[in-house]
């Protein structure tokens, strides 16, 4: 895990005997790897002249990040950029891209030449970082290794950033100055530093500690699950205006039949029941905010990657978790979100190699999803993400999560 042997945290919690995963049918594997066949071929459809794997109606946008993804996709189904085949000439392609001299500036960061910010930069240096962990063209070695080592250093001092408010402390967010931190943000970061050590780069002690500081503080304990970031409270019932102002709070039944509340604030709708008004006794989760399941799973992630798989917020973040993809299987929580190819990927990598039935069931859910809802043409998209980012971005979030079962990239490899 990042930064386990270097603060020594204990490691992730461990069965006491080997559980066996359920079953798998021979029909259900083959529809998988069919799946990851299929996408595998529309990303190389989408494949431009520059070697950027990217929609094309996108222009320049985010040029940078869908290509690294798209090629983290491909090199985790086993593809590598020195094979002669199809895949293989198309990563070695996308490498070439990637590592073009303007699509990173002088000071390592790769999220402004695409407009990708830090999510891209992230994952640009997440595949380079993957690259440098295996056999790659002598001649680019180092040339990957520098810019790789650039970018991480990058996102260590972004991580320094004076924030407005003292829980951001320790975060990230969109830009590399920004004054405020969210989880999304924050967890490709530690994903990328992750991967970053498994090449050979190192992260300072302090950096894992105050990541997961930061992460506790945006934890809702009451219900379980991490927050987006920080949160309207109400000081006490009656109390109506805090940052925001609760407009009304009406009834609603979850998917077990519990009565819960959605919280109307103005002027948005976000949040859940107020954790310092007492809420009734059958509510047990928060229900409104669509995103509990996606910013869970990266909190999740993230206290493990700090090597904190044991704190008591990585445990209820776990079950609750484990609760929603048992009470709702074929993700309808996630349909209803906004963020549901994002939120299936950070789960499988946040459960895998977690104790059982977490890991199985996690990577059945995914399995589950994805290979009914893709698309003819082997990819996936939805009415958010695709709507906003394009096929590319969901198509290599989906494969990525239904390769997790073959654990050949750094980010399956959380210990």
């Amino acid at each position: 895990m990042l930064l386990a042997l270097l603060t020594g945290a204990a490691q992730v919690p461990r069965p006491k005997g080997p559980v066996p995963e359920p079953p798998a049918t021979a029909a259900a594997v083959d529809r998988v790897e069919a799946a990851v066949q299929a996408g595998m071929a529309f990303l190389l459809t989408q494949q431009q002249p520059s070697g950027a794997i990217a929609d094309a109606g996108l222009g320049n946008k985010y040029q940078t990040a869908l290509t690294s993804l798209a090629a983290l996709a491909l090199a985790g189904a086993g593809h590598s950029p020195q094979d002669k085949t199809p895949e293989g000439v198309a990563l070695r392609r996308a490498v070439n891209f990637v590592l073009r001299a303007d699509r990173q500036t002088a000071d390592g960061y790769f999220g402004s030449a695409d407009s990708s910010v830090m999510h891209g930069h992230a994952v640009t240096t997440l595949l380079l970082c993957e690259l440098l962990r295996r056999s790659t063209d002598p001649e680019q070695e180092e040339l990957i290794r520098r810019k790789a080592a650039a970018a991480h250093q990058f996102i260590l001092r972004a991580q320094g950033a004076a924030k407005t408010a003292r829980g951001d402390i320790g975060g990230w967010r969109y830009l590399p100055n920004a004054r405020d931190s969210d989880v999304p943000v924050t967890s490709w970061q530690l994903l990328s530093l992750h991967v970053g050590t498994k090449a050979g780069f190192t992260v300072p002690p302090q950096a894992g500690q105050a990541a997961a500081q930061y992460l506790k503080n945006v934890y809702a304990s009451g219900y379980g699950v991490f927050d987006y970031g920080p949160k309207p409270k109400l000081m006490r019932e009656g109390s109506v205006k805090v940052g925001k102002q609760l407009i009304s709070r009406t009834p609603y039944v979850n998917p077990q039949g519990r009565v819960c509340y959605q919280c109307h604030y103005s002027p948005v709708v976000t949040n859940y029941f107020p954790p310092l008004v007492r809420a009734p006794d059958s509510m047990v989760q928060p229900p409104v905010e669509r995103n509990h399941f996606s910013t869970s799973a990266m909190g999740l992630l993230g206290l493990r990657l700090c090597g904190q798989p044991n704190a008591p917020e990585a445990t209820a973040a776990a079950a609750f978790l484990l609760e929603t993809m048992r009470a709702d299987p074929t993700a309808r929580i996630l349909a209803s979100g906004a963020w549901p190819f994002h939120a299936t990927f950070f789960n499988t990598l946040a459960l895998q190699r977690h104790t059982e039935p977490h890991a199985s069931i996690a990577r059945q859910f995914a399995e589950r999803n994805f290979v009914i809802g893709q698309s003819p043409d082997g990819s996936w998209t939805d009415n958010f993400e695709g709507r906003h980012i394009g096929r590319v971005y969901c198509t290599s979030l989906a494969l990525l999560s239904l390769e997790a079962k073959y654990r050949r990239l750094a980010i399956y490899e959380p210990q």
